[in-house]
């Protein structure tokens, strides 16, 4: 009797290569499947905790936000141009580390060339001794605070005088008052809006001002 050979035939070793190739191909596509989910999951994370950071920072900011006013004997108005695409304003932090006093703070919509991209920059500047304008910020230091936006908004909330009731408005004018309220929102360049931020103003108009025995009415006051 002839003994039979061992071994796998031609056809049971492509079968079995065949098999081992699609199964290694499903192998490789799950995992980059789930690397790419990783991935994007954890740039979104990134990009959340990064937008929470700045969220944080401004609101700080904005808390700090003190009522000077300019040193123009001509006309009594506060530092602050709130403008429903921008914001100026006078903070109490300085403009550097090293710096002291006050500092001029400007909060706007910026191109980035390189990218050609909008990202929403925070500008500081220190303040002259007879500062009467926001021009020191277009020399500021610029800090990018939300990248990659669409658009950014300003509301304010308060009222021309003592008089009149407080209302939303996304222009101030009132150049002798200062709002109550601040609200910012921004959309990102994907259309969808970061969380709504309002930000209530803790020092009062006063703080800004100088009142002498014999008159109450506020002056601009000299910072040291």
């Amino acid at each position: 009797m002839r003994r039979l050979d061992a071994g796998f035939t031609m056809v049971e070793m492509v079968v079995a290569l065949a098999l081992l190739g699609g199964m290694l191909v499903l192998l490789y596509s799950g995992l980059a499947f789930g690397l790419r989910g990783w991935d994007a999951a954890d740039a979104n994370g990134r990009r959340t905790a990064d937008r929470r950071i700045a969220e944080n920072f401004l609101r700080r900011e904005l808390g700090e936000l003190f009522p000077m006013r300019w040193k123009d004997p001509m006309a009594l108005k506060f530092a602050f141009e709130g403008k429903k695409d921008s914001l100026r304003f006078v903070s109490v932090r300085p403009a550097g580390i090293s710096a002291t006093g006050l500092a001029l703070v400007g909060i706007a919509l910026e191109q980035d060339p390189a990218k050609r991209t909008n990202n929403v920059v925070m500008r500081r500047a220190p303040p002259g001794d007879e500062q009467k304008d926001f021009s020191p910020l277009a020399n500021g230091e610029a800090s990018i605070l939300f990248d990659n936006v669409d658009s950014v908004a300003f509301d304010y909330y308060g009222s021309e005088n003592d008089f009149t009731d407080p209302a939303w408005v996304d222009d101030w004018t009132f150049e002798g008052r200062m709002p109550q309220l601040i609200r910012i929102r921004i959309r990102g360049a994907d259309g969808a809006m970061l969380p709504e931020m309002t930000v209530n103003l803790m020092l009062g108009e006063e703080a800004g001002c100088l009142e002498s025995q014999f008159q109450r009415v506020c002056r601009p006051r000299r910072d040291t």
